[in-house]
């Protein structure tokens, strides 16, 4: 019996699943798969290559898509840099390893991994209100919602004070829920409720403002129930928030985001990338932005929108390459450090790279 198929189809489909598997790979999974990472998350290419789930690809391959692969505002996905004669590559933002659930060389879970199990698994049982480890907590959603079993239920439980930040992004909530957040947290500085549909609305997003007043990073990218009024409600009451996420909201107008740019004292950083503008209202904007030290993030209306890249390397790409001084060796991005690496998966230019990294 003769094999049917055709080599150049099937070497298509193959070089189709590479971006996938590296960005999980260089973001998520090197650490569970047995990888040297160092402190500022690069790894040996030679390394990679030993990975099952990369083993079918050359060195030349992975190189290339590393050097070339960019999200669709441009920004690369990548850095490498050459050391002692070797490649090290990482990704440029959004790493968030998990740690390998089993003792090297072993099948044998280790006991954070059973102890983690358990818990997730008996949340009903645990009261968590005085455990103050946030990294575990963070942890513990970030499962969850990866198993998409981030229940209402189960945020009621891991909702508690020790959180500075949340990631929501995409949930399905109740206004109860949302409740919780000041309720419970009253200490948060940073909030995603991204995609988080019609719950999302200006009467929620005063309550959540009025009793989280401290918030310094906020993203309500498509979050499509808001109005044009939503900036005028977060200038009055969010005097310290830094960075903001409002691509997508269709009632958002050139004025408004003008308006907000003066009131705004704090802010630094804020992405309308969909908003519709003439070349006369985006000239003023970004020479607005620029004069008062903001970041701004939109799109010209000299070029075509993007169209969406696939959901794993676009949408789940949440703003923020590191800064960690060290990149001598042909990196891709240069200005694309603004953020906290532990807020805000969750886009720098791309929602892809400017969320914010929970």
């Amino acid at each position: 019996m003769t094999d049917s198929r055709d080599p150049e189809i099937e070497n298509e489909k193959r070089m189709k699943t590479l971006p996938k598997r590296l960005l999980y790979l260089l973001r998520y999974g090197a650490l569970k798969e047995g990888l040297d990472v160092d402190i500022n998350g690069y790894v040996d290419i030679t390394d990679v290559l030993k990975v099952p789930l990369i083993s079918t690809y050359s060195q030349e391959e992975i190189l290339n898509e590393v050097k070339t692969s960019v999200s669709y505002r441009n920004i690369h996905r990548y850095e490498w840099r050459e050391k002692d004669k070797k490649t090290f590559i990482r990704a440029a933002y959004l790493r968030r390893f998990e740690r390998s659930p089993v003792h090297p060389g072993t099948q044998v879970k280790t006991l954070a991994e059973t102890s983690m199990n358990c818990v997730l698994d008996n949340l009903d049982m645990f009261d968590l209100e005085e455990f103050q480890d946030e990294d575990t907590i963070k942890l513990m959603i970030h499962r969850l919602k990866r198993k998409k079993t981030l229940s209402n239920k189960a945020l009621s439980v891991l909702l508690v004070p020790t959180l500075t930040r949340i990631d929501l992004e995409g949930i399905y909530l109740t206004n109860n829920t949302l409740r919780l957040l000041w309720t419970q947290c009253p200490h948060l500085r940073g909030v995603s409720l991204k995609n988080c549909g019609y719950i999302v609305t200006d009467a929620m997003l005063t309550q959540l403002v009025k009793n989280l007043p401290m918030l310094e990073q906020l993203n309500l990218s498509r979050c499509v129930h808001l109005t044009d009024k939503c900036l005028a409600i977060m200038s009055k009451r969010l005097t310290h928030l830094k960075v903001l996420h409002v691509a997508g909201v269709p009632s958002i107008k050139p004025k408004s985001v003008h308006t907000f740019l003066d009131s705004a004292k704090s802010l630094t950083f804020l992405d309308v990338f969909y908003m519709k503008t003439t070349q006369e209202e985006f000239d003023s904007l970004t020479e607005k932005a620029k004069t008062l030290g903001v970041r701004l993030v939109l799109h010209s209306p000299k070029e075509k929108l993007p169209l969406k890249e696939e959901r794993f390397s676009d949408e789940d790409e949440k703003g923020e390459s590191d800064n960690d001084g060290d990149d001598d060796g042909g990196g891709s991005g240069d200005d694309d450090d603004i953020y906290d690496d532990d807020f805000y998966d969750h886009s720098d230019v791309d929602e892809d790279d400017l969320d914010i990294n929970f």
